[in-house]
C-alpha cells in the first residue's frame, strides 16, 4: 500500500505525498524529539525533512525503502538544526560593570 503512495507521489501526486507525510509524521517527530530535546526544533526538523523528501522523491530508486530513506532525512535535518542552533546559541557571560576610575589630574600639587 505504501509503495503505491510513493510511486504516485513520484509522479507528482500531491495527495499521495500528503498521505505519506501524515502516516510518517509522528514517527519522524518521535525520532527528532529526543535528538534535539526541543519540541519546536523537532517540529521544524520534521517539516524540513518532509520538504526535502518532496524535492528529492525522484531520487528514491526503491519505493519499498521509503521508510529507511525518510528516517535518514530526519536525522540529517536534526543534524542541520543542531548546527544552526550552535551557531546562534553562543554562551554569553555577563561582566560586572567597570569600577570607576579616579581622575588623578586634580591630585597634582602645584
Amino acid at each position: 500500500m505504501q509503495r503505491d503512495f510513493v510511486e504516485a507521489a513520484q509522479r507528482g501526486d500531491h495527495e499521495a505525498f500528503e498521505a505519506l507525510a501524515i502516516s510518517t509524521g509522528d514517527r519522524l517527530f518521535a525520532i527528532a524529539r529526543p535528538i534535539l530535546r526541543d519540541v519546536d526544533r523537532a517540529e521544524d526538523a520534521v517539516q524540513d525533512a518532509l520538504v526535502q523528501a518532496w524535492r528529492a522523491l525522484l531520487q528514491l530508486r526503491d519505493p519499498d525503502r521509503f521508510d529507511a530513506w525518510i528516517r535518514k532525512l530526519i536525522v540529517n535535518a536534526c543534524s542541520e538544526a543542531g548546527r544552526r542552533s550552535r551557531r546562534w546559541d553562543a554562551p554569553i557571560r555577563v561582566l560586572p560593570p567597570p569600577e570607576p576610575v579616579a581622575d588623578s589630574s586634580h591630585d597634582i600639587a602645584t
